[in-house]
């Protein structure tokens, strides 16, 4: 008799726990979902988001080594504005990291950012931030989202999907003997896990096992280096 419990048994993504819902199509919005598993969570969860802008922004978010959570479109807040007039802001990302740092995020093009004025709003939102929200707030443009880390970013959520524990444990013990820099092919030479191998010091890079150019597109001759304990 099957085991629908087990562990094995395929689950689809848990729904986004975003507080405002988007039409699948307007003129200001291109709502879409991307999928990921959080170290905070058991199982993956669609992150919505209502412009590529946002969705780039997300995938950034999710390769950070140390996030620990990501709440797309999380709870309104209210500031009082330049006028004294009271006010309400969702913030279209607050991120959680391991240390217990919380960063509300704003995603904006650079030229509406600057039409509005926005940055002085997000002071404003800054100073009368409720208590335990966040500890600081961002915005992000298209000038902070490198354009090949965003791609790297991608690629590294499509490696995620397929967990491979076994290459993950090769690798990390490949990692531990490594004394100075090395190709990645290389590497998966010594591996003889092929693809699997590839795959693996992807996600390694990204879990701080590695240091690799992150800048420029990964492939197989990126040069790695293992990733100097800090004191």
């Amino acid at each position: 008799m099957t085991n629908y419990f087990d562990d094995d048994f395929y689950r689809p993504p848990r729904p986004t726990t975003a507080g405002l819902m988007f039409p699948a199509r307007s003129k200001l919005t291109v709502r879409g979902f991307t999928f990921a598993k959080l170290p905070a969570e058991e199982h993956w969860r669609q992150i919505i988001s209502a412009s590529q802008g946002e969705r780039e922004t997300c995938l950034l978010c999710l390769a950070m080594p140390d996030i620990w959570n990501l709440h797309d479109q999380p709870e309104t807040v209210s500031f009082v504005d330049h006028d004294g007039k009271l006010r309400s802001h969702r913030f279209d990302y607050l991120a959680e990291f391991r240390n217990g740092s919380r960063v509300a995020i704003a995603v904006k093009p650079m030229e509406r950012a600057e039409k509005l004025n926005f940055r002085a709003t997000l002071r404003a939102i800054e100073r009368d931030l409720p208590q335990g929200f966040a500890d600081k707030v961002v915005l992000v443009t298209e000038r902070q989202r490198h354009r090949v880390e965003v791609q790297n970013a991608e690629l590294l959520n499509f490696f995620r999907r397929s967990p491979d524990d076994e290459a993950d444990q090769v690798v990390l013990d490949l990692g531990r003997r490594l004394a100075g820099e090395m190709p990645i092919h290389q590497l998966i030479e010594k591996s003889g896990l092929g693809a699997r191998a590839f795959r693996a010091v992807f996600r390694a890079i990204y879990a701080g096992v590695f240091n690799a150019e992150k800048q420029e597109r990964i492939t197989p001759n990126t040069i790695i280096s293992p990733r100097k304990e800090t004191p």
